[in-house]
């Protein structure tokens, strides 16, 4: 249905919602005062208002209304293990009474450092940074000045952070750059390549190979796997970049320790020239890194005797919270209980259960929608024929990608999330990630909610 249909209909999902939530409304109304659109990460912007959460203990959270609900935002993926986990929590307590900040070096950024080295297979040296966006910042300017090359290749619907270098190609229209204050030459050494596109890889290669320094990808695929990658396209992603000479870079703020304790690059065999990391990480608290070759990542290095280098061929990093006590301890402990990869699988089989069992309640009810996903995550496609999705060939990576992001309107997104918050589940826009701490119990819960909101949904002709 068109939007403009949608925003006519008298809404009763999003009155029931505002009834159900005063104490948030009110927030809401406070925060207004206070912040643009009245919050601090433009994907928590909803209508009428987000719900405002006060605390959070495994795989469920509370509201300020002391509302529960079942998370699949997990601390937008940061949290595998879930919220609070014991663990986790101790080490940080212990180390909250130690100090929270030394501005000096100490003992739990080299363990930390190790850590990471141990799980990661290309990881030969690591600088640690306050956040993903920071990571793949510095990853693009090594590679630049370990090539001397400038231009950078990402793919179409793939999300980077939201500095300069990587403001284009997330949201379509791709060729238009996410946000105004952008400076045209910096957008410009940007080269944009559709996704699983092995011809156009290789032509951009081909034609730009003394330009190009780095190509970057989420290795499973646009905004977490929405855009699915074709596995058979990352072996020939490598083979062409080390071809043409030009660094890969795998994003892996997401995938990292999420879907096997090495990431994306064990699970599929495969060494990049640099990693960038974050969330899960820094075991939920602030934190990002880049690893990878030690020739490149030795472009950060001082050299002793060599004024000329470190004041024009080093690369130069600060970082006030870079691999700060608090969060080294987050992050050293929740590696180390994700190395055994068990983690890793319960959060994958909540997935599963859960795409499943919402691809059988679309079938029933005769929604166009599909639920898809490959690891612990979920995504849904709306507007799907179910004669292709019934196919048992069928891959989403083969559907036209650009019906895969940005195709359903605002309105109908909220209208289905206030559904499945108002049924005692917090979803992220199109989706969310799953953890350690989800139950068979969890599943149960979503499901009822999910099929409840759609029928509410068909109700309404939002559907």
């Amino acid at each position: 249905m068109a939007s403009q249909a949608v925003s006519q209909l008298a809404s009763s999902l999003t009155d029931a919602y505002q009834e159900a939530l005063p104490k948030s409304k009110a927030l809401y109304q406070r925060a207004l005062e206070v912040f643009p659109s009245g919050i601090t990460h433009d994907g928590r912007y909803m209508t009428p208002f987000p719900i405002y959460v006060k605390r959070a203990k495994g795989s469920r959270k509370w509201d300020e209304d002391d509302r529960e609900y079942v998370d699949y935002w997990v601390g937008h993926g940061a949290l595998l293990l879930g919220h609070n986990h014991p663990m986790v929590l101790k080490a940080v307590q212990e180390q909250l009474e130690k100090g929270t900040h030394y501005g000096a070096c100490h003992a739990l950024e080299v363990e930390w450092g190790a850590q990471v080295l141990k799980m990661v297979p290309s990881a030969e040296r690591i600088r640690f940074t306050s956040s993903g966006t920071e990571a793949t910042l510095m990853a693009i300017r090594l590679s630049r000045a370990f090539t001397k090359k400038t231009r950078v290749v990402k793919f179409e619907g793939h999300f980077h952070g939201w500095h300069d270098n990587v403001a284009v190609g997330v949201n379509p229209p791709y060729e238009v750059p996410i946000s105004p204050g952008l400076l045209d030459d910096v957008i410009g050494s940007v080269i944009l390549c559709p996704p699983n596109d092995k011809k156009a890889l290789e032509k951009i290669l081909q034609e730009h190979k003394e330009e190009i320094a780095c190509v970057i990808i989420e290795p499973t695929g646009g905004s977490y796997g929405m855009i699915p990658t074709d596995p058979a396209f990352l072996p020939e992603l490598r083979r062409l970049t080390a071809q043409y000479g030009v660094l890969l870079i795998f994003d892996e703020v997401i995938t990292g320790f999420r879907i096997a304790p090495g990431g994306a690059q064990q699970f599929y065999n495969l060494k990049p020239d640099l990693t960038t990391m974050a969330k899960i990480l820094a075991g939920g608290l602030p934190g990002g890194a880049v690893a990878g070759r030690k020739d490149i990542l030795d472009y950060l290095a001082f050299k002793k005797e060599d004024p000329h280098w470190n004041r024009h061929q080093k690369m130069y990093h600060p970082g006030t919270y870079n691999a700060n006590p608090l969060s080294a301890s987050a992050g050293l402990a929740t590696l180390r209980i994700i190395e055994s990869g068990e983690d890793i699988q319960k959060a994958n089989a909540i997935a599963k259960a859960l795409r499943d069992g919402m691809n059988e309640i679309i079938r029933k009810l005769g929604v166009d929608w599909y639920a898809y996903g490959e690891f612990s995550d979920f995504h849904f496609l709306m507007g799907i024929d179910p004669a292709k999705t019934s196919d048992p060939n069928f891959k989403v990576y083969d559907l036209d990608y650009h019906l895969l992001k940005g195709k359903s309107g605002p309105e109908l997104i909220y209208k289905f999330r206030q559904g499945m918050i108002l049924h005692g589940v917090d979803i992220m826009r199109e989706g969310g990630m799953t953890s350690s701490a989800h139950t068979p119990e969890d599943v149960d819960v979503t499901l009822k909610a999910f099929e409840a909101t759609l029928k509410a949904l068909q109700e309404e002709g939002s559907i």
